[in-house]
């Protein structure tokens, strides 16, 4: 009892905060299921939650291409997630073991890589896509992608294998596994909060990524989520509703990510900052 007045100075405050947090979220749904004659209509509040529906919803999957929009970001993502936990394992696996003369100068390479903003980058990268035949194939999103989040994922895996013994490397070894080996079945097993981490900031950060797909991917049929949300905006109207059901769809991969690796994302955030 005497501890409810010192507890309500962080309770309330917190409540607020996620109110503000929330509500955007909340009222962007809440706008995707009201009539489009709704929307600009000045009602009292009374009448706001008359005639709600999913009408926005249906427009948004049969006379749009939205799901082929998602699903070109699922394999996108999908495809840069894996490729980037793959390179940014070995990689930081022979930072965080061993010892060469060039490893300073590497780490700072690697740090360098990410001090530059990419909108410097997309002339070169288109010119260099133009030449090779990159441009409007998954292949080039892919490669882009991989280059922008492997940095992040190796200093996030290097910061957790520096804290798992090396002796467990040196007994895999002995019973005759390869460094591939030791890697892939001692040492990620051992630091999947770390690799949970690397997933969910990767397919998070290629997810909602706008900027290389609006350039390098400009076939209709090769658009990606953000971009395909941003092609609902009109030149003289835009159908708000839909927008709000496109973006209430877009974000639900991503809940769904968090609300499974939750528990694993933050223990490996916390694990990966601790050095033994």
């Amino acid at each position: 009892m005497k501890r409810r007045p010192r507890d309500l100075l962080v309770i309330v405050p917190t409540f607020a905060i996620l109110f503000v947090i929330v509500f955007p979220v909340l009222w962007m749904v809440f706008t995707s299921l009201r009539p489009v004659s709704a929307l600009a209509a000045d009602l009292p509040v009374g009448e706001w939650f008359d005639g709600l529906s999913f009408d926005a919803y249906a427009r948004l999957f049969n006379d749009s291409g939205f799901a082929r929009y998602i699903g070109n970001s699922l394999l996108v993502s999908a495809i840069s997630t894996v490729c980037t936990v793959v390179l940014g394992s070995f990689a930081a696996y022979g930072l965080s073991r061993f010892r060469w003369r060039l490893r300073a100068p590497t780490l700072l390479v690697v740090l360098a890589t990410q001090l530059l903003p990419f909108v410097v980058l997309i002339s070169p990268i288109y010119l260099a896509f133009s030449e090779l035949g990159l441009l409007n194939s998954y292949a080039g999103l892919v490669v882009v992608y991989v280059a922008m989040t492997l940095p992040l994922a190796i200093y996030l895996l290097m910061g957790y294998f520096d804290t798992i013994p090396r002796v467990l490397d040196e007994a895999a070894r002995m019973d005759g596994c390869s460094t591939a080996g030791v890697i892939f079945r001692v040492v990620l097993p051992i630091a999947l909060p770390g690799i949970v981490t690397v997933v969910t900031t990767t397919f998070i950060s290629t997810w909602e990524e706008y900027f290389f797909a609006s350039v390098l991917m400009t076939g209709e049929d090769l658009k990606t989520v953000q971009v395909g949300l941003s092609s609902f905006f009109g030149e003289y109207s835009t159908d708000w509703a839909m927008i709000m059901a496109a973006a209430t769809v877009a974000t639900v991969p991503t809940v769904i990510l968090f609300s499974v690796v939750q528990k694993r994302l933050v223990a490996g955030l916390a694990a990966g900052s601790v050095k033994q």
